[in-house]
């Protein structure tokens, strides 16, 4: 059985790069474009967590906060937000920082 890896992000070109990447290296994706849906997909319980910060509505801080008490899996924030204090929220929210 597959891995599966829930990415979310609201920029759409990014998902279909990474879903074209991720499923030719045979794992199951499952993407959300907003933090909303990212949530209500929480359910389909994936092995990791791709997710970006800054998303209209619940942004990603938010999202991790509001899941992590009900996933194991590790949560690895990409974003293009490299200020410490983007590090600090993202680590306090119980995830990982990648750049």
């Amino acid at each position: 059985m597959p891995y599966k890896i829930l990415m979310v992000d609201d920029d759409t070109e990014l998902l279909k790069m990474l879903r074209s990447y991720f499923e030719m290296k045979n794992y199951e994706v499952i993407t959300a474009e907003n933090g909303i849906e990212g949530l209500q997909k929480i359910e389909l319980k994936p092995d990791i967590i791709l997710l970006d910060v800054n998303m209209p509505q619940v942004d990603g801080i938010e999202v991790c906060r509001r899941i992590r008490d009900k996933v194991a899996c590790p949560v690895l924030f990409l974003t293009a937000m490299a200020e410490e204090q983007d590090c600090v929220n993202g680590l306090l929210s119980g995830a990982m920082i990648i750049y």
